[in-house]
């Protein structure tokens, strides 16, 4: 390798460094992801960084070799001839080769399977309550079998913090899918069989405060899929306790949700879901 060579690859380095520093502080230094409010996504939240922290070195001396090549080699007009071959340099080929599958091999296996197993005992504990969703177009039915509480088409759902909670899926029509944002996890809903998911809530917090606290559908559902979303509120035992023993009565009763009902905006759906109704007249 001549002078020009040398040059060319300490330049290319130097500038590999400075853009790996810069997105490893970046990843380190900055929060991108909604509230976090379950211990299982804690897990999730953790692999999600430490991807971000393995791939920031590999981004970075792409970009490097492609900044520095587009600034050392460009020429000025249309080229007049193709330019000189470049023969491969099979030691950095080989070492590019073992170190892509180095990397990809432990992320394989942390976070993959680690993360993958730790979910799973958290699934297979013994949950403090149990929660039967159903995904009908366009709301969510809850049922606490436990107590004896089913609500149709609810305005919020309520959880106990601290509480480890299975929630068990299915739906009546199509393919829905579970998520909360602020719980990370995700689950599809699916009509004829049951689903389950396993939440540990870990932080207080309700959808009028933070719209990370709302149980979305997740799965392209229909017409009315943006809108199926049912505000969470997260409360300690005792309020959940009050929340419940009335759940069945008062105010609750007959109230409605996020579903496309005939108090709409005139964009919604129908009673039977079978078409827009636009306004009065349908």
């Amino acid at each position: 390798m001549g002078g020009d060579g040398r040059r060319d690859l300490v330049a290319t380095g130097v500038l590999w460094v400075i853009l790996t520093a810069l997105g490893e502080w970046a990843v380190l230094g900055t929060n991108m992801l909604p509230t976090l409010a379950s211990r299982q996504g804690e897990e999730v939240d953790g692999a999600f960084r430490l991807l971000m922290i393995y791939s920031v070195p590999v981004m970075a001396f792409v970009l490097a070799v492609l900044f520095y090549s587009v600034i050392r080699w460009r020429v000025e007009g249309r080229p007049g001839e193709d330019g000189p071959p470049l023969a491969d340099h099979r030691g950095f080929s080989r070492t590019w080769f073992f170190v892509s599958v180095g990397l990809a091999a432990l992320l394989f296996i942390h976070p993959g399977v680690t993360g993958l197993l730790a979910l799973a005992r958290d699934a297979e504990e013994e949950p403090d309550l149990v929660v039967e969703l159903t995904g009908v177009q366009w709301h969510w039915d809850v049922n606490f079998p436990e107590h004896g509480v089913t609500l149709e088409n609810p305005p919020e759902l309520v959880l106990p913090v601290g509480s480890t909670i299975r929630f068990d899926l299915t739906s009546t029509d199509v393919i829905h899918a579970f998520w909360v944002p602020a719980f990370r996890l995700k689950q599809d809903a699916i009509p004829g069989q049951t689903n389950s998911v396993t939440i540990t809530p870990l932080e207080t917090g309700s959808y009028e405060e933070d719209d990370a606290f709302r149980l979305q559908c997740a799965e392209l559902c229909g017409t009315g899929h943006a809108r199926m979303f049912l505000p969470v509120r997260v409360v300690d035992e005792a309020e959940f306790g009050e929340w419940l023993a009335g759940a069945g009565m008062g105010p609750m009763e007959g109230m409605e949700g996020m579903d496309m009902g005939d108090e709409g905006d005139g964009m919604g759906m129908g009673d039977e879901g079978d078409g827009m109704k636009m306004g009065d007249e349908g």
